[in-house]
C-alpha cells in the first residue's frame, strides 16, 4: 500500500495516520454521495385506513388505534381520541394532527391529560426511523432511514386530509404540533396553508448542533464529525430552512429554559427565523419527557390559549 500524497509505503509508523485519514474521509465521502441523490420532500402522501381498533372508552372521550397504508405501501400507526358526541354537542370539532417525541410516538394522544378540547390524532414513526442511533447500524440502515423520513412531512400532510375528511371535524380549524423529535418533520409540513395554527414545542434549528448535543459518542472530534454528517444527509428537513414559509399561518414556539436536549442557540435560531404572527414562550422547565404530567398539561393548555379562536365552541363549522 502507497500513501500518494507523500509517495511513500504505509508502513507500521504511518498507519495509524492513514487509517484516522480513512475515518474522516469515508463520512466526508459518503454524505457527499447521499447528498448528491437525495430524494425531495413529497407534498403529500395518501393515507387510507385499513384498521381500526378501540383502545378505550371513558367517560366523555374514545381513543382508537388507527392502522394507514400509504401509497407507498408503508403502514403507519396512529392513535385518534376524540370527545364523545355527548360531551361537545354535536358541533364540528377542531383538531390537532401530533408528531411527539421519538420514545412516545403515537401514545402521546393516549397521555394528553383531559379533558379534551377538541379531536387529536397522534402518528407514529415507521419502524425505519430508530428510537436509539449505533453509529454501525445507522450506517447500514441510513438510505431506508431517509428515505422514511424524507416521506414523513408527506404522511402528516395526508393526515391533516384524513382528518378534514371526518364529517365530525372542522376542516377549518386543523393544527400541526411537533414535538422534539417532531419538529424536523412538522416544520416542513406546516408549510401548508389549510392550517388554522402550529406549534413547534422543545425542538430547535441546526439539526448539526443538536445532534452534537445528544449523541453519546466520544472524541468530541468525532461526534462532531458524526453530527454534520448526519444534518449533511437529512439536511431537507433543517427546521430553519422551513420555519420562515410558515408564515401567515400562526405559530406558537414553546420550549425549556434548561433544556438538556436542545441547546439554546438553536432556539433562538428557530425564533429568529420564524415569519409573522409568532409567539415565543421559555418556560422555566428541562426537556419535556411524556411521563412528565404536569408540564405535558401545562404545554396543551398553553397551546389551547394561544389557539383559543381555533378551540373556542361553535355550534357549527364555519364556512372554509
Amino acid at each position: 500500500m502507497v500513501d500518494q500524497k507523500r509517495g511513500m509505503p504505509v508502513t507500521a509508523h504511518n498507519l495509524p495516520r492513514f487509517r484516522a485519514f480513512l475515518k474522516l474521509a469515508f463520512p466526508v465521502a459518503l454524505a457527499a454521495t447521499l447528498t448528491a441523490c437525495a430524494p425531495g420532500i413529497p407534498a403529500e402522501i395518501d393515507l387510507s385506513v385499513i384498521d381500526r381498533e378501540e383502545v378505550r372508552t371513558v367517560p366523555g372521550e374514545s381513543l382508537e388505534a388507527l392502522r394507514f397504508e400509504t401509497e407507498h405501501g408503508d403502514t403507519i400507526e396512529a392513535y385518534l381520541r376524540r370527545p364523545s358526541p355527548e360531551a361537545w354537542g354535536g358541533a364540528a370539532l377542531p383538531a390537532v394532527v401530533l408528531i411527539a417525541g421519538r420514545e412516545t410516538g403515537r401514545e402521546a394522544a393516549a397521555t394528553i391529560p383531559g379533558p379534551l378540547e377538541g379531536v387529536v390524532l397522534a402518528v407514529e414513526y415507521p419502524d425505519a426511523l430508530p428510537e436509539t442511533l449505533a453509529p454501525g447500524e445507522t450506517l447500514r440502515e441510513l438510505p431506508a432511514m431517509r428515505r422514511s423520513a424524507y416521506r414523513m412531512p408527506g404522511i402528516l400532510r395526508g393526515a391533516i386530509s384524513a382528518l378534514e375528511a371526518d364529517p365530525d371535524i372542522d376542516g377549518s380549524r386543523i393544527i400541526l404540533i411537533g414535538v422534539s423529535f417532531g419538529v424536523p418533520f412538522a416544520a416542513p409540513a406546516a408549510r401548508d396553508e389549510r392550517l388554522a395554527g402550529v406549534g413547534l414545542h422543545y425542538g430547535g434549528a441546526d439539526l448539526a448542533a443538536i445532534l452534537r448535543r445528544n449523541l453519546d459518542v466520544e472524541p468530541a472530534w468525532w461526534r462532531g464529525l458524526l453530527s454534520w454528517f448526519g444534518a449533511t444527509v437529512f439536511r431537507r428537513l433543517e427546521p430553519g430552512h422551513h420555519v420562515g414559509h410558515i408564515s401567515p399561518t400562526p405559530l406558537l414556539i414553546i420550549n425549556g429554559i434548561y433544556d438538556y436536549r436542545i441547546p439554546e442557540e438553536s432556539v433562538e435560531l428557530l425564533v429568529g427565523r420564524a415569519g409573522e404572527p409568532v409567539r415565543f414562550i421559555n418556560l422555566p422547565t428541562d426537556h419535556l419527557m411524556p411521563w412528565d404530567d404536569e408540564l405535558m398539561r401545562e404545554l396543551a393548555d398553553s397551546t389551547v390559549s394561544h389557539f383559543s379562536d381555533v378551540f373556542e365552541l361553535r355550534e357549527e363549522a364555519e364556512p372554509r
